[in-house]
């Protein structure tokens, strides 16, 4: 349809969505970065013209603080609009308490409940747990005792001092525990204290979504999640699945993808190797087109998100994280409570593995029914997720945050160890927009992360295909 009498209609853009992490964050700070890190200082093809970004009004996300950041053309002729979903202000109010609550479960956790990756920093969890045990005890003992001499009490007086002092710092939030690792605290459980703020969250988060993929500007949405906002990437796109995924038509274009994606999932699954690792990234292309270029009966695209990029995000540790132990973990994966990538397999009599079924009365356990209808866990056959990470060393180098995500989620995560852009790889978890360092820690067959976050964005194509391979090394350290 024309835009005006006589007039073409415009070429459709692309939307960036950028999902911030923890802590007190300052909405647009983020995306600037991650705008600069991936169009203005990214490396321009020969004759491409010069880079530019609009700040536009952000009428998507209703909020005033918000601007919508505009390309111009890139040497495709397609123009991108960033994005990002502020969620700070829907998780105030942390307190100490909802800290200490959530590491001393961690704490009080089985070994056997615990990845591998994370036994360092669970020990020392656990030492720090009944270091601050004992010298409660010893203040209280020496405050008894204290007649017995002033040596004592003197003692006393100095540990009880400090416990004091840093009480009073967390409660006065001049350390991080509150307002950055509160976020965490509560977001990651579901008691109910928290439920209403993640409630907020996730309704904010898929309104947002809805309004790009109804707008009728765009035909590709990528997600972009940082730290915690990774798991709100995940969420929001497997609670969006499960609202579009009921208006499929299912054309002959989007069967022939299902049985395609099914294949090839099937082949990663009883042998990763990186020709089927390439070839089901090609094969969750190929039914994220199919499902774009069909309409669900509202007029919009059935499906619009191609890409999932996490960047440091605790999703690697989701055993632990999303379930008490790796045994309920499996079920909820099994249940498709969670998605996997690829998705959970569903065994049919004669024993047929396939992620569809046909919604016909009385066809739904037949393996060979037709039309076939994607499961409401099934966002990863249409949606790559690229996980890229600083890989841990002990507890305080690399990001003890992040790691590889494939071992919980399957093998279709393409886990990007990257080197950190800072000396010795201390700390490095706020590092990942950081466009101008170059990567000075980490094994030289690592990514450079700038170069891995571009190839996974592949804003440079309108229909990307698999070029995050070609840029990095897909092994773990």
């Amino acid at each position: 349809m024309p835009d005006a009498a006589g007039s073409p209609p415009r070429e459709k853009k692309q939307a960036a969505l950028l999902i911030h992490g923890i802590g007190e964050q300052r909405p647009m700070a983020t995306l600037w970065k991650l705008v600069e890190l991936v169009w203005l200082k990214a490396p321009c093809a020969p004759g491409a013209p010069e880079r530019k970004v609009y700040s536009e009004p952000d009428e998507a996300s209703g909020i005033f603080e918000l601007r919508r950041l505009s390309t111009n053309f890139n040497a495709d002729g397609k123009r991108t609009d960033f994005f990002e979903f502020y969620w700070a202000h829907l998780m105030h109010g942390n307190e100490l308490s909802d800290v200490l609550a959530w590491l001393g479960a961690l704490a009080a956790r089985d070994r056997e409940t615990i990845p591998p990756q994370l036994h360092k920093a669970w020990r020392s969890l656990r030492i720090a747990a009944m270091a601050i045990a004992a010298v409660i005890a010893l203040v209280l003992g020496t405050s008894l005792f204290a007649g017995l001499g002033g040596q004592l009490a003197l003692m006393a007086f100095v540990v009880l001092a400090g416990v004091a002092s840093f009480v009073a710092l967390v409660l006065a939030d001049q350390i991080f525990f509150s307002p950055i690792l509160g976020d965490a605290a509560r977001y990651l459980r579901p008691v109910p204290k928290n439920i209403q703020s993640r409630q907020q969250i996730r309704e904010q988060g898929l309104r947002l979504l809805d309004s790009l993929h109804k707008s009728g500007k765009y035909d590709r949405i990528i997600i972009v999640g940082h730290s915690l906002g990774g798991v709100i990437a995940y969420e929001l796109i497997h609670h969006y699945w499960g609202r579009r995924n009921r208006l499929t038509e299912r054309s002959s274009g989007v069967q022939g993808a299902i049985a395609s994606a099914e294949a090839a999932g099937r082949r990663l699954v009883d042998e990763e190797t990186s020709e089927t690792i390439t070839a089901w990234r090609a094969a969750q292309h190929d039914m994220f087109d199919a499902l774009r270029n069909d309409c669900g009966p509202d007029g919009a695209p059935l499906w619009l998100i191609s890409d999932m990029v996490t960047l440091g995000c605790p999703l690697a540790h989701a055993e632990t994280l999303l379930a008490k132990n790796p045994e309920m973990f499996r079920q909820l994966l099994e249940r498709r409570e969670l998605a996997a990538c690829p998705p959970q397999f569903e065994t049919f009599p004669g024993g047929q593995r396939r992620f569809s079924y046909c919604r016909a009365q009385g066809e739904t356990d037949n393996p060979d029914a037709a039309p076939r209808a994607l499961h409401n866990g099934a966002v990863f056959s249409a949606v790559r997720w690229t996980n890229i990470y600083f890989p841990l060393d002990g507890v305080l180098r690399g990001d003890l945050i992040g790691g590889p995500a494939g071992a919980c989620f399957g093998a279709g995560v393409l886990d990007v160890p990257a080197r950190a852009p800072r000396e010795g790889g201390w700390f490095p978890h706020m590092q990942y927009f950081n466009a101008d360092s170059d990567p000075v820690w980490g094994d030289p067959s690592w990514a450079d992360h700038r170069d891995a976050i571009r190839a996974a964005m592949a804003l440079e194509q309108p229909a990307p295909l698999d070029r995050v391979g070609e840029a990095v090394h897909h092994a773990a350290p």
